[in-house]
């Protein structure tokens, strides 16, 4: 615990002020934390640490002035900064997620055009029935699976537009 004089010299030392009653001034505006001490021989006791905080504080205003910077306006911009560049870094990752959705999709685009070239498909062998079943039956299993491809239930929207495509062409 510092008294008065001696927070007084060390803010001399400092350069911060003159006099006793700078310090009494800046303990009044509330810019130094300082509690009124019991003994009569003490008017105020100091924390070294708030004095502390109080000297830097001083500084950097010093030195605002002095330069034309502002520190809080500095830092203001820092964190701003700091932000956009994390908002920029979760952007790129989610364009590297997007492109190898559209590769995916290219490639099952050529696969199904590889398909549609080829011969048309036996329903039938493609469900696990005989040969020889019959457009009702086909039509039911059809349903089933695009039922459980349905984006509603869970599936997927690609596999469900591939089968459904299937299925208007079987009708």
């Amino acid at each position: 615990m510092l008294n008065l004089k001696e927070a007084t010299e060390l803010l001399k030392a400092e350069g911060i002020t003159h006099s006793e009653q700078d310090v009494i001034r800046f303990i009044l505006d509330s810019k130094l934390k300082a509690k009124r001490s019991k003994s009569l021989n003490v008017d105020y006791v100091i924390q070294p640490i708030d004095l502390a905080a109080f000297i830097v504080y001083q500084q950097l205003a010093e030195q605002s002035k002095k330069y034309g910077i502002d520190y809080k306006h500095w830092e203001k911009t820092f964190q701003e900064n700091k932000r956009l560049k994390e908002e920029n870094e979760e952007l790129k990752v989610m364009i590297r997620i997007e492109q190898s959705k559209v590769r995916s999709l290219k490639r099952m685009l050529q696969a199904e055009y590889a398909l549609a070239d080829s011969p048309s498909v036996n329903y039938a062998d493609l469900f696990g029935l005989e040969a020889n079943a019959d457009r009702e039956v086909i039509k039911k299993e059809f349903k089933k699976l695009l039922k459980a491809l349905h984006p509603d239930r869970g599936g997927d929207d690609r596999l469900f537009r591939v089968f459904y495509e299937h299925y208007t062409k079987a009708k």
